[in-house]
């Protein structure tokens, strides 16, 4: 039973690592997505800058200026019709990540379980092994506690 105990333990560990690296993994996919977020609302504000540059230069009549602006917008719009893209998958990956996460913690639960049981099956049965060798040395005790009455009752008479 130790045997099995000591390589129970050793699956625990790995099964604690893997959650470990599952962890690690889910945090890297969350910040890589929590940076497509970011850059994402970095572009919704240049575009915004640049649809107001595209305005000011409507404004004053400036053709070079607006036209740039334009430009610069279609750009932007790209980059986030791009930058979505990537969001979106990475979303995915993460999700992903999450569920191997889960499975990894749920199975290290379990692994935790099974040890935990197996450990407190051990630490009863070396408890009823003590009490038991406890009892016999009671008994043994009483035995001949009795045989010796028995011998001085059958020769003090």
């Amino acid at each position: 039973m130790q045997q099995r105990l000591k390589t129970l333990r050793r699956i625990k560990s790995l099964y604690a690592a893997v959650e470990e690296i599952e962890s690690i993994n889910l945090k890297q996919k969350t910040a890589a997505l929590i940076e497509a977020q970011y850059a994402l609302a970095t572009e919704k504000e240049t575009l915004w800058s640049n649809y107001v540059k595209r305005r000011e230069a409507l404004r004053v009549g400036d053709s070079a200026g607006r036209t740039l602006a334009e430009t610069q917008c279609e750009i932007t719009q790209l980059r986030r019709h791009l930058l979505d893209k990537i969001r979106q998958n990475r979303e995915r990956l993460t999700e992903a990540a999450r569920e191997q996460h889960v499975a990894s913690r749920l199975k290290a639960e379990q692994m935790n379980k099974v040890v935990n049981d197996i450990e407190m099956t051990v630490e009863v049965d070396k408890e009823r092994k003590l009490q038991a060798a406890l009892d016999d040395g009671f008994l043994a005790r009483r035995r001949w506690t009795d045989a010796r009455e028995q011998l001085r009752d059958g020769s003090g008479r």
